[in-house]
């Protein structure tokens, strides 16, 4: 039989059944092209932690388990020793034939022990168990047996890494009723793009040179069926296509009898569930919905320009990223363009077209740091892009607990998960600001305090212990032993490691972005440790563990600030892992000589850093507070490089409309670059007047909120649920296209209470100024004015000020 040695990157592993046995499916791709390979040679399987250890393993392996109308015969059972938590356990792998056997098997078994791993899906398994991670170089050793290529020997490589290509697409839909409605609105339009070429598919004629012309729609959806064969990209990007296009393009195609599939195999597309979201399964092919990309990199704050998106629309995100306007059209007029006038149907197809390219242009911006944080996770590049970093941090436990011989937690139950919600834990420490604006001021941080607290006290729940002879001691009592280093330890001790490594690669090479994207990727999961291990849900939960770690935070952050004032500067605001001094008459020589000594009294894995010196920072009190008690979170900095820092304002928040973030931000410049808050307030007077005016357009006082409910569910009726409600009663949009979405209001002038005065931003007509000087503009600016003397009647044009800071 003919044997073949190939070298690429693993795209995809799924599994396919053959006379009733579940074989592994891996989709390869080397440098002469794509290779679907099998690996007959593993089973699905979990393990057994029986009760009693003398069981009878042989009559175990013989039992015959009814599933539905079939017996089903266990495939192997086999003793051996792990570790659970740090405890040695006798431990039975019990193997199957079928994947979807296993969860009926394993609840038969229950009554012979506690069982384990069940619910890893099969192919997570064969990357876990093969030590194999999606993306990164493998060799394989491959025999041909009919049309099948199967795996003979498959293992990590040096080199061998190919490209991988992609391609983007977006659909028009036609919506006389505002939203399509896919089992009478037909697609009008599909555009595509790569890094190479672009263009059109439509059913009607039009005079440009990118379109591409069909007699009908069906012959167009069979085009771009056509079209995805020719290109044959590895991954499929688009912009919210998981919830909408590819099921718009599945329902459409069964609706006129013909076939549409993204898959490179030619099967069923569908989607599946993926905890709180959906996926699209696309055998052979990576489906890519950059929507959740874009969502995970703005919660991990992997990029400032996504920090001040009011939403996650295509055109916003778009604009943030590159500084450019995307073409854009209004939605709800696409039908009428089409059924208009030639010039209006070109205009639509350029629209049309520019999605797919503003696409393309995020696709390579994004991608560097998904394909990374998949490679450093060990999972699909698909998998990796709907995941919450703790489902990362989880895939990342799960490989080495195998590496090191370690029993998989299973995951909680909801009554488990209800009693770890009730037991919150003690967070970090917090020394509030006085409020005020103060000047020469420097800013320490501790690099990844919160692991290299878990690397230099060994914290995991395998190494908790009550009467172990050798241990670290947290400061609120609870012992983790010495003579067993842990799987998180161990893990972050990696990571870290690796960053370390990278970031002196990328010194030496600034203009490689994917070692740039590495150590972000590298960052982000090593950061997010931590709430693993308090996170409710998480397999490996410890409260003990996530309570003994902001324990010796607190501890950490107190020694420092204790040590500063010994040298005489003054602590001005710490919070969890950073410290911000007064520098007052002292030098830089001495703030310098600050961090050696500090860091000469702290432990090995643990360094203080100096983030930068800031000549002016402003510091606000707390909601509704009197007096100089000042807000944890809520400050801005000018550096001596001019350099501005904010944290915690609205300009930062999408839940306030752009005329109050945008006051806000340039009261904060003007008193940190010019000092001047006679100017400050000028700006402020001068926004007030223009929106008594009515001169502020409607498109500056939209809020956005997302309505995370069904509507049916809100029992308060705040101004969101108000306008969602009003815009469903006129027709303008549906249900279900509001019900999990982010929204745009308007507060106009009719109306009893503001939340009657609602309308969504493209009903709304007019606006309320009292409001918007009331409920935005003034409480934006007043945090950061009253520190300055001055009092809301003064801003409004009224009154006297309070006082003077000198």
């Amino acid at each position: 039989m003919e044997r073949a040695e190939l070298k690429g990157v693993i795209l995809e592993v799924d599994y396919v059944t053959r006379n009733s046995r579940s074989v592994i499916r891996a989709t390869l791709k080397s440098a002469d092209g794509v290779h679907t390979l099998y690996d007959p040679r593993v089973l699905p399987y979990f393990y057994l932690v029986p009760h009693n250890e003398s069981i009878d393993v042989d009559a175990l392996s013989k039992m015959e388990i009814r599933i539905e109308s079939d017996l089903v015969k266990i495939a192997a059972v086999e003793k051996s020793k792990t570790y659970d938590r740090g405890k040695d356990v006798v431990t039975l792998k019990v193997s199957v034939n079928n994947a979807r056997h296993v969860p009926k098997i394993s609840e038969h078994l229950g009554e012979f022990g506690v069982c384990y791993e069940n619910d890893i899906l099969f192919w997570k398994r064969y990357l876990i168990d093969n030590n194999l991670s999606p993306l990164s170089p493998v060799r394989v050793v491959a025999q041909r047996e009919g049309d099948d290529l199967n795996i003979l020997e498959i293992e990590n490589a040096p080199d061998g890494e190919v490209p991988v290509t992609h391609m983007c697409f977006d659909i028009e839909t036609y919506n006389p009723q505002a939203a399509p409605r896919p089992d009478k609105d037909p697609v009008l339009m599909v555009s595509y793009a790569n890094n190479k070429e672009s263009g059109v598919l439509t059913t009607k004629k039009i005079s440009k040179p990118f379109i591409k012309t069909y007699a009908g729609e069906r012959e167009m959806i069979d085009a771009f069926t056509d079209l995805i064969k020719r290109l044959d990209p590895d991954v499929i990007v688009g912009y919210n296509s998981v919830n909408f296009d590819i099921p718009y393009l599945l329902s459409r195609a069964k609706t006129l009898k013909t076939e549409f599939t993204i898959s490179r195999y030619g099967e069923e597309t569908k989607k599946e569930p993926h905890g709180l979201v959906e996926f699209v399964k696309a055998p052979g092919r990576i489906n890519l919905d950059l929507y959740h990309v874009v969502k995970f990199v703005s919660v991990v704050g992997a990029s400032e320009k996504l920090i001040r998106v009011n939403s996650f629309k295509l055109g916003e995100i778009y604009e943030a990223v590159t500084g450019s306007d995307k073409k854009m059209v209004e939605k709800d007029n696409i039908w009428q363009m089409w059924d208009g006038p030639d010039k209006e149907r070109e205009t639509l197809a350029e629209y049309s077209l520019d999605d797919s390219i503003a696409l393309n242009e995020l696709y390579n911006f994004f991608i560097p740091l998904e394909l990374e944080v998949a490679r450093v996770t060990g999972t699909t590049l698909g998998e990796a892009s709907i995941s919450t970093t703790g489902q990362l941090v989880e895939y990342l436990l799960m490989r080495y607990a195998r590496l090191h011989n370690e029993l998989i937690p299973n995951k909680p139950d909801t009554e488990e998960i209800e009693t770890r919600l009730e037991n919150p834990i003690e967070g970090a420490y917090v020394k509030t600001p006085e409020a005020g604006i103060y000047d020469n001021i420097a800013v320490f941080d501790f690099r990844g305090l919160y692991p290299s607290i878990i690397i230099t006290h060994n914290i995991d729940p395998g190494t908790l212990c009550t009467d172990c002879k050798e241990y670290f001691e947290a400061p609120d009592g609870t012992k983790f032993r010495k003579d067993r280093l842990g799987i998180t330890p161990t893990v972050l001790k990696k990571l870290i490691a690796e960053r370390a490594e990278v970031k002196k690669a990328y010194k030496k090479d600034p203009d490689n972005k994917f070692l740039a994207a590495r150590s972000s990727a590298l960052k982000i999961l090593a950061n997010s440790f931590y709430g693993y291990l308090g996170y409710a849900r998480s397999r490996w939960y410890s409260r003990a563990c996530a309570a003994a770690v902001t324990a010796f935070g607190r501890s950490y952050i107190a020694k420092t600030m204790d040590e500063a004032e010994k040298m005489g500067f003054k602590v001005l605001y710490g919070d969890t892992d950073s410290i911000f001094l007064l520098i007052g008459k002292r030098s830089k020589e001495d703030v310098m000589e600050f961090l050696k000594r500090m860091n000469g009294l702290l432990p090995d894995t643990m360094e203080l850093e100096l983030e930068d010196f800031y000549t002016r920072g402003v510091f606000v009190g707390k909601r509704g507070a009197e007096g100089t008690s000042g807000a944890k979170k809520k400050y801005a900095l000018l550096s001596e490089h001019g350099r501005i820092k904010i944290r915690g304002f609205e300009l930062v928040r999408r839940d306030w409309s752009y005329v109050a973030r945008n006051t806000q931000k340039r009261v904060l410049e003007t008193i940190l670059k010019e000092g001047s808050k006679e100017k400050a307030v000028g700006i402020v007077k001068e926004v007030i007047e223009k929106l008594r005016k009515g001169d502020i357009p409607i498109k500056d006082l939209v809020i956005y909120t997302q309505i995370r409910k069904k509507l049916s569910q809100y029992d308060v009726k705040s101004p969101e649920i108000y306008a969602a409600k009003k815009a469903i009663e006129k027709g303008f949009k549906k249900r279900d296209e509001l019900e999990g979405a982010v929204v745009g209001y308007v507060i106009t002038k009719h109306g009893n209470s503001i939340s009657e005065k609602a309308e969504l931003e493209a009903l709304a007509e007019d606006y309320d100024p009292e409001y918007y000087i009331m409920h935005q503009v003034v409480p934006a600016t007043m945090k950061i004015l009253k520190e300055l003397g001055y009092s809301e009647e003064e801003l409004k044009g009224g009154g006297s000020q309070r006082r003077l800071l000198g």
